[in-house]
C-alpha cells in the first residue's frame, strides 16, 4: 500500500505532461455545451415530427377501419368491398356489379338488370359487400350514409 501511495505522489509532483492551459478548458466546456443544445433541439424537433405522423397514420387508420362509404369512379380504382357495421345501400350508375353476401345467402345485384338506387336497408350489419364498375363514365357508390337521389 506505501508503494502506491508513493507512486501516485510521484505522479502528482511530476506529472508526465502539462496540465491544459484554463482557456482551453472553458473553449471545450462552451464547444460540449452548443453541442447538446443542438442534439435537445433536434431532438424536440424529431419528437414533435413524430407525434404528427402518429396522429396523421392514426386519422388514417381510423378512416380506413371503419368504412362507411365505398365510392368507385372511372378515375380511380375499379372494384373494393367492405364488412358492414350498419345497414346501408346504394347509387350506381353506368356498369356496374354489387355481390352482397349475407350468411350463406349471396345477392347480386349488376347493371341494367338490378335498380340504380338501393336504399339504406339494402345492405345489413356483417354482410360482406363487393362491388366494381366496369364501363366508362360508371360510378358506384356503397355505404352507410345517404339517399337515393330525387
Amino acid at each position: 500500500m506505501t508503494e502506491l501511495r508513493q507512486t501516485l505522489q510521484s505522479l502528482v509532483e511530476r506529472p508526465p505532461a502539462a496540465p491544459a492551459p484554463i482557456e482551453m478548458v472553458a473553449a471545450r466546456g462552451a464547444r460540449f455545451a452548443r453541442r447538446r443544445r443542438r442534439l435537445r433541439g433536434t431532438a424536440v424537433v424529431a419528437g414533435a415530427l413524430v407525434v404528427v405522423l402518429s396522429a396523421a397514420g392514426l386519422a388514417v387508420v381510423r378512416q380506413g377501419s371503419t368504412p362507411s362509404e365505398v365510392v368507385l369512379a372511372g378515375d380511380g380504382p375499379t372494384s373494393a368491398g367492405y364488412i358492414a357495421e350498419q345497414p346501408g345501400g346504394y347509387v350506381a350508375i353506368g356498369t356496374w356489379e354489387l355481390t352482397i353476401t349475407r350468411e350463406s345467402e349471396v345477392i347480386e345485384l349488376r347493371s341494367p338488370s338490378s335498380q340504380a338506387c338501393g336504399k339504406t336497408g339494402a345492405i345489413q350489419p356483417g354482410d360482406q359487400v363487393r362491388g366494381s364498375i366496369t364501363g366508362p363514365g360508371s360510378s358506384l357508390r356503397v355505404g352507410e350514409r345517404f339517399t337515393c337521389p330525387g
